[in-house]
């Protein structure tokens, strides 16, 4: 099982020049069940945030995040202490987000995460799989 970063959502729905095709294929791989796949609601909240910018309707934005949650991806909830522990790590540098994503797969025992941020690289217990390197 594998937590994934919206920066894998965003860059599919965006079709990013470096990360779009990679994040295209993963995604299928999870919609087909070759790959477990799982995320927070605080992820939904960023992808909505990222699409509400781009000044979409609130009746696109739902589509286009039913759409991501019809796709096999398993919706983790998110709990009040992930955000007082998130808030103590961005002491730490931590950006707020990463730091709930983190929290999140510590309490759910999840050890890898589908990214592009490199800063979890490097992290006790966090395996980050590239999208990039890996094959789906």
């Amino acid at each position: 099982m594998r937590y994934v970063d919206s920066n894998i959502f965003i860059s599919n729905l965006i079709g990013d020049n470096r990360l779009g095709e990679a994040a295209k294929k993963y995604l299928e791989a999870v919609a087909s069940g070759k790959e477990a796949a799982v995320t927070s609601v605080h992820t939904m909240i960023e992808i909505y945030a990222f699409l509400k910018g781009k000044k979409l309707s609130e009746q696109k934005i739902a589509g286009i995040l039913n759409d991501i949650m019809s796709h096999g991806v398993t919706l983790l909830p998110f709990e009040p202490i992930f955000f007082k522990e998130a808030l103590t790590m961005t002491k730490k540098g931590w950006k707020l987000g990463d730091a709930i994503h983190y929290a999140t797969m510590m309490k759910h025992n999840i050890k890898e995460i589908v990214t592009d941020d490199a800063h979890f690289d490097g992290l006790k217990n966090i395996e980050r799989i590239d999208i990039l390197k890996t094959s789906f």
